[in-house]
């Protein structure tokens, strides 16, 4: 049996990527889904380019494990890209996969189309499986466990880097205490940081503390991450929670808009993404079309929250949504 290829870290993936050293073939697997999440996106971005003229909505497609099949999987990868060398197929968590199509992707593995990036991530994978043995043998494997106490500091200023903020020691070291090394935390508190801060100030511990005590009780941000985990039933409680508490829907939209375009700023795009900004659009142009009240407003608030958990209403627009506010 061929010998399983050395696993690597995320790091030496931007490093591969950097030199153009593409591979046809990425495991991205670990328990850090925002690591995972950010090796997606710098496949993405190495792959599609800057994409100035949103070829990439042509030129890639994601699916979930549980929702697809090795058919559906098997015809992505064998298109052509359009106006492009290559195309990018992401396959998320690919765990979810059906034994019995699992087998059936394993004739891929043995030659992938050339102008494929085929990407299957996932938290875990069941390594008794034929397919996932071999695909270890053939793919370039992104290791994302979590981060230990050393790696903190420098993940989060790199991230910070990424969202334009310069980050005093004082504040870096608030952050990573305060969110207890949870990195989907942090990357929240930073977004939220850009968007308060002005731009090219440093950021001081105060900022950090002012921003921390700006939630509603912290229910805006676990809505968030409810929705960025399609939990549909976590989604609707802390909605339901921000929405009793008081705040506007039109606040709450505009504070999602927010949210997603500072992901877009840091290169997190993604075709699911761009649906987003469509629902979002058609949400806020509902919500100030009047009519129905409190009522209205919370059941278009609600239907915006299963559509976004769900994957339903795909759309392109050209550019991330601003009208919100």
């Amino acid at each position: 049996m061929k010998a399983k290829r050395e696993d690597i870290g995320l790091y030496e993936l931007k490093r591969q990527l950097a030199a153009g050293d593409f591979a046809p073939l990425y495991l991205i697997v670990g328990e850090e889904a925002v690591l995972r999440d950010d090796a997606v996106a710098a496949i993405r971005a190495a792959v599609l380019g800057l994409d100035e003229a949103n070829i990439g909505v042509f030129n890639s497609d994601v699916v979930y494990g549980d929702e697809t099949e090795a058919a559906e999987i098997l015809t992505f990868c064998g298109s052509l890209p359009l106006f492009a060398t290559r195309r990018l197929v992401v396959v998320k968590e690919v765990g979810g996969l059906r034994a019995h199509e699992t087998e059936r992707l394993l004739p891929y593995l043995k030659e992938p189309v050339e102008t494929t990036c085929l990407v299957l991530t996932g938290g875990k994978v069941d390594g008794r499986l034929k397919f996932f043995q071999a695909l270890k043998q053939v793919a370039v494997t992104v290791a994302c466990a979590p981060l230990d106490a050393r790696a903190l500091p420098a993940w989060v200023q790199d991230q910070a880097g990424v969202l334009g903020l310069r980050l005093e020691e004082a504040a870096r070291a608030l952050l990573i205490e305060a969110s207890g090394g949870d990195l989907g935390v942090l990357c929240r508190e930073m977004e939220k940081l850009a968007a308060y801060v002005a731009p090219n100030t440093r950021v001081t511990a105060a900022d950090v503390e002012a921003v921390q005590g700006a939630d509603t009780g912290g229910s805006v941000h676990d809505l968030i991450d409810a929705l960025q985990r399609r939990d549909r039933a976590g989604s609707l409680r802390f909605l339901g929670k921000v929405l009793d508490a008081g705040e506007p829907p039109l606040r709450v939209l505009g504070f999602l808009v927010a949210c997603w375009r500072n992901m877009w700023r840091a290169r997190k795009f993604s075709e699911e993404m761009l649906r987003d900004f469509e629902l979002f659009r058609e949400t806020d142009s509902r919500l100030k079309g009047g009519g129905g009240g409190r009522r209205k407003e919370r059941l278009e608030m609600e239907r915006l929250a299963l559509k976004l958990c769900r994957g339903a209403g795909r759309a392109t627009p050209s550019r991330p949504f601003a009208s919100a506010r």
